[in-house]
């Protein structure tokens, strides 16, 4: 490199830190809680929930105070980033999911773990995680993609073997076996994506145009190895299948974060590039086509296996597969309207799914059990978690008044509006067998709430939840209520956003 490129180089590198804040703050706190861990007591559980929470609190201001580059994105270091008002957006649902995952913990069987002396650690690698999370969300460079990707995994494999249980380590064995299997097949798409167009910058200008003046078969084979990996992060069929094991052996607060902002930030990659190429088709073949055949299965799987399954964890895991498929349909949608439903339905399902793994928490931490029949009766005993419960399943199935009904409606709108234009008959099959799964899944949603209230136990249980809990859970669920009446608050921020 000649010394004016370089110094060219340099310059662009400055100026893109001052987009880099919360991410530099990131650092620092993480920096920060391991040189805590070293120097106090490594038992101290409330010290460390206090830091963390602090530090995330000002590094999500830091990000609020970056919504000025939705009107002027910014690319950042030498174009690996793009900052711009959809990575803002996405930001902000990722630190918040981090807080509720830190509110989850104060009162959470977790603690327990703070006598082994890895107090210090799980919160380090939490902030690592999100961190990886935030960079993933502005990457459009397939090097700083899979970086992030790799900086996630690595947390991820750790913080899902936090248990002493026997389940958990064969849990988080399997989890790690999987996603070194996605992350190679990936790496290889990359490598040979690269190899085809000689740009690693899907934002290129000229990259879709390069795509389609190859050949067939090398172009189709690399991206398919590359969205591999994406669907392994999102749990989509057929790379779902490390997803129940998880969910039941780690423990709750680690799962309600996986559950939501990995999945937000896969989802985020996958929006930046069907943006950055909406028309692309290889030969005969359209990503939309490949993509719509993943959605349908992917509905259809974690329905029907959710139907089954008498673990509540377990439950939840097909489910959250299941919504995999339900996002999925605003981006195979591949309109303004769909990306818009999609950003709408992870911020909507960011509040379900927490809420639902806080009660679920509580009922296994003063029952003893997961299990749907050891609930019956406890509505009846306890009205307020009763409700809480029958409110995030009505949301999560996707019923009024719930804004999972607002959710869904958005994404369907999307596909249909796509299927008008296009008379594509992959999108109207996919509209049909897509209101057909929400039927499906009323039968396993409602199930917890039906045998908390209409079935009687042989010994009535009455659950406290206590203030701190009954807050939290309100504060979490308020949100489902008011975006169902009040949805254009957050829709009209949504569209705000500028998808190029």
């Amino acid at each position: 490199m000649f010394p004016s490129q370089l110094n060219s180089a340099l310059e662009q590198i400055t100026r893109s830190l001052s987009g880099f804040i919360p991410e530099a703050g990131l650092v620092l706190l993480f920096l920060l809680l391991i040189v805590t861990d070293i120097v106090f007591s490594k038992k101290a559980f409330i010290p460390f929930l206090v830091l963390t929470l602090a530090g995330l609190l000002i590094v999500g201001y830091t990000v609020f105070l970056q919504w000025p580059y939705n009107e002027n994105p910014a690319m950042l270091f030498l174009q690996m980033l793009r900052l711009d008002g959809m990575a803002v957006f996405v930001k902000i649902l990722l630190i918040l999911s981090a807080v509720f995952t830190v509110l989850l913990t104060l009162n959470s069987r977790y603690q327990k773990e703070a006598q082994y002396g890895r107090t210090g650690i799980f919160f380090s690698l939490l902030i690592a995680m999100l961190l990886g999370l935030c960079l993933m969300v502005m990457s459009v460079n397939l090097l700083m993609l899979y970086l992030a990707i790799e900086l996630v995994s690595i947390c991820s494999y750790v913080l899902a073997t936090f248990s002493n249980a026997k389940k958990g380590a064969e849990a988080g064995l399997k989890y790690l076996l999987f996603g070194a299997m996605s992350s190679g097949i990936m790496l290889y798409g990359m490598s040979l994506l690269y190899g085809l167009t000689g740009n690693l910058s899907w934002y290129e200008p000229g990259f879709s145009t390069a795509l389609q003046d190859l050949p067939l078969l090398p172009v189709l084979l690399s991206l398919t190895l590359i969205l591999c990996g994406l669907l392994f992060k999102i749990s989509a069929v057929p790379f779902h299948i490390w997803t129940p094991d998880i969910y039941e052996a780690t423990p709750t607060p680690i799962v309600a974060f996986f559950s939501v902002a990995p999945k937000a930030a896969a989802f985020v990659v996958l929006l930046r590039f069907f943006v950055a190429n909406p028309s692309l088709s290889i030969g005969t073949i359209s990503l939309t086509h490949l993509l719509a055949a993943i959605t349908l299965i992917t509905l259809l799987v974690g329905n029907f296996s959710a139907l089954w399954q008498n673990q509540v964890k377990r439950l939840l895991a097909f489910s959250s597969i299941a919504h995999a498929g339900f996002i999925l349909i605003g981006i195979v949608s591949a309109n303004t309207a769909g990306w818009q439903a999609v950003l709408f339905y992870l911020t909507v399902y960011l509040f379900m799914n927490f809420g639902v793994f806080l009660l679920i928490d509580e009922l296994q931490k003063q029952t003893g059990s997961e299990m749907v029949q050891d609930y019956k009766g406890i509505g009846l005993t306890t009205p307020f978690l009763g409700i809480a419960f029958l409110l995030v399943m009505i949301a999560l199935t996707g019923l009024p008044p719930t804004a999972g009904f607002t959710a869904k409606v958005f994404v369907f709108s999307a596909l249909w509006q796509a299927w008008q234009s296009s008379k594509n008959s992959w999108l109207l099959t996919l509209f049909v067998i897509g209101l057909f799964n929400i039927v499906v899944a009323l039968f396993y949603y409602l199930r917890i709430p039906f045998f908390m209230f209409f079935r009687q136990a042989s010994e009535p249980i009455s659950i406290n939840l206590g203030m701190y809990n009954r807050w939290l859970v309100i504060f979490i669920l308020i949100p489902l209520l008011l975006f169902f009446f009040k949805a254009d608050w957050l829709m009209n921020m949504i569209a705000s956003i500028q998808f190029k």
